[in-house]
C-alpha cells in the first residue's frame, strides 16, 4: 500500500517567497509545523493508501487524461477553518481550472474505486499546520493576509506517493502529465 496524491508544483519563485511568510508567522506565540518550502503543492485530489495495482490502474488511465493549460496567481494567507484554525494557507486563483480538472480525474479515477470529491475543490498551498492556537497569530496572518507570491502557468500535474516520516513527508514522482 502506498500513499499517493495528485499535485502541482510550484514555481522555485514563489516557493521563494514562503521563508518570508513563515517567519512572521514564527514570530507568534503558536505552535507551528511549517512546511518545507522544497515541497510545496497544490494539492489537486488525494488518492490516500492505495495498493501497487491500484497505482498501476490509475497510471494507465492517466496517460490518455488531458487539460488545459492555466495561469494561476498564488496571494493572500489565512487561517484555516475560521472557526479553531488548524492550517495556515496561500489563496490561489485559477478561474475555476482546478475544479473542472479534479471532476474530469474523479469521472476517470471512481471506476478504480477512488472516491469522488465531495467538497467544492478549493485551490490553496499549505504553508503551516497549527499544533497550538494563539491570537497572535491571527495578527501575524493579518501582516501577510495580502501577500503575493507570484503567478506561474500551470502546465503538469504530477502523480505522488507520501512516506510519513518523523521528520516529515517523503514524495516521490510517480508520473508527469503535460497539458
Amino acid at each position: 500500500m502506498v500513499r499517493a496524491f495528485f499535485a502541482v508544483d510550484l514555481s522555485c519563485d514563489i516557493r521563494n517567497q514562503f521563508y518570508t511568510v513563515q517567519d512572521i508567522l514564527r514570530n507568534s506565540d503558536a505552535k507551528l509545523t511549517c512546511v518545507d518550502p522544497s515541497l510545496a503543492h497544490i494539492t489537486m485530489k488525494f488518492l490516500g493508501e492505495i495498493s501497487d495495482d491500484v497505482l498501476h490502474g490509475i497510471r494507465d488511465i492517466m496517460s490518455e487524461f488531458s487539460f488545459e493549460p492555466t495561469d494561476i496567481a498564488v496571494s493572500g494567507v489565512q487561517l484555516h477553518p475560521k472557526k479553531r484554525p488548524r492550517i495556515v494557507w496561500a489563496d490561489v486563483s485559477d478561474n475555476g481550472w482546478g475544479g473542472v480538472t479534479v471532476a474530469e480525474m474523479d469521472r476517470l479515477l471512481t471506476p478504480l474505486g477512488i472516491p469522488s470529491e465531495t467538497r467544492i475543490f478549493t485551490p490553496h498551498v499549505t504553508l503551516a499546520r497549527i499544533k497550538r492556537y494563539d491570537r497572535s497569530l491571527r495578527a501575524a496572518v493579518e501582516a501577510v493576509s495580502e501577500h503575493s507570491f507570484g503567478r506561474m502557468t500551470v502546465d503538469t500535474i504530477t502523480l505522488k506517493t507520501s512516506t510519513l516520516t518523523p521528520r516529515g513527508p517523503v514524495y516521490e514522482d510517480v508520473m508527469e502529465i503535460s497539458a
